[in-house]
């Protein structure tokens, strides 16, 4: 059967489900990090008015609830819940939380914003069958036709396709069926390692600086580098509790990043601001118009912190860990994919 209509604005509006986490102590990486940065990033800047942005934009969405693709279905949060894992204790719990619920429920919206109206002739036709007592998934109607009992959808869906980085990082692509163009990116990162301090150090406006020895500084390097790899404009930077929201410009020397939304965000929730910046990366209409500052006389940015562990330095020969130990945790634990071993 069909899914109910979707009220957009009430669905969206929910609170991302609480989950714990239990990473071991340590996350262990020892990826020595590169001197010099060659990408042409410039300027950094916080997006201001972020919330009014996201809060416009749902005012242009329909206000009645819409229908859903009849074959690309959106999660119920009660039923998603007893699939998630909680704690999260790994990437991959990570990622099956992200790809379960936020990333699910936003790209089935897009798919439905974007149907190809044809498909949903077979919804009214399965309908109508099982009012006559007819199984809605084939069989015969009035007319005497026969029905598929796999439709020939047209509409192309898009999906988030989990990738790994060359890096190893973990991430999900924005692409729509049928195509490899890369609209978003979004970029998963441990949070034992990259911590509220280095989130902070992350959202702020000036120019940029390239300093191996500030976690905000190389992440920002590492959001660069997938946008360009991807040849994308748009990410999303999340450890499942924090989400920040990014764009490049074109020609990708100024970067822009939202304010940090905690997992049980309101006005907007994190699912609001997702599927807003995800219409905003397919060029949908109302989406985010980017107004870039001069950020070269503010002050400078990302300075060296000695009180956080910095990173190897590549030239020291790599020493076999004692698995009966903790991991040791160092600055290039920034990336989720160093919990799973260096």
């Amino acid at each position: 059967m069909p899914q109910p209509a979707l009220d957009l604005n009430k669905y969206f509006s929910q609170r991302l489900p609480h989950l714990r986490e239990a990473y071991p102590p340590g996350t262990g990486g020892t990826g020595a990090r590169d001197d010099e940065f060659t990408g042409n990033l410039k300027g950094v800047q916080e997006i201001e008015n972020f919330d009014d942005e996201v809060t416009k934009y749902f005012q242009t969405l329909p206000s009645e609830p819409i229908t859903p693709h009849p074959h690309y279905k959106y999660p119920k949060f009660v039923a998603a819940l007893n699939t998630l894992p909680n704690p999260l204790k790994t990437p991959t719990d990570l990622q099956k939380a992200l790809s379960s619920i936020p990333l699910l429920a936003t790209s089935t919206v897009l798919t439905a914003l974007d149907s190809d109206p044809e498909d949903f002739k077979f919804v009214t036709d399965a309908q109508a069958l099982d009012r006559a007592g007819y199984e809605s998934d084939g069989g015969i109607d009035g007319s005497g036709e026969s029905k598929p009992l796999k439709p020939d959808y047209k509409t192309q869906p898009w999906q988030f396709k989990y990738s790994k980085s060359p890096w190893g990082s973990g991430e999900f692509l924005l692409t729509k069926g049928g195509s490899d163009d890369v609209k978003l990116v979004v970029r998963t990162i441990n949070s034992s390692a990259f911590t509220p301090a280095d989130w902070k150090e992350y959202i702020v406006t000036g120019p940029y600086k390239y300093n191996t020895k500030s976690k905000a500084s190389w992440y920002w390097s590492r959001a660069w580098r997938a946008a360009n790899r991807l040849n994308c404009h748009y990410y999303v930077l999340t450890d499942y509790q924090r989400w920040t929201f990014g764009y490049f410009n074109e020609d990708r020397t100024h970067g822009w990043t939202s304010r940090i939304l905690e997992y049980d965000a309101e006005n907007p929730a994190v699912l609001q601001a997702l599927l807003f910046w995800t219409r905003s990366a397919i060029g949908a209409e109302n989406s985010f118009k980017p107004q870039q500052k001069d950020v070269s006389s503010l002050p400078e940015l990302f300075p060296a912190n000695p009180a956080r562990r910095i990173s190897a330095s590549g030239n020291r020969t790599h020493q076999v860990r004692d698995q009966n130990k903790p991991r040791k945790a160092n600055e290039s634990d920034i990336e989720e994919s160093d919990a799973e071993d260096a």
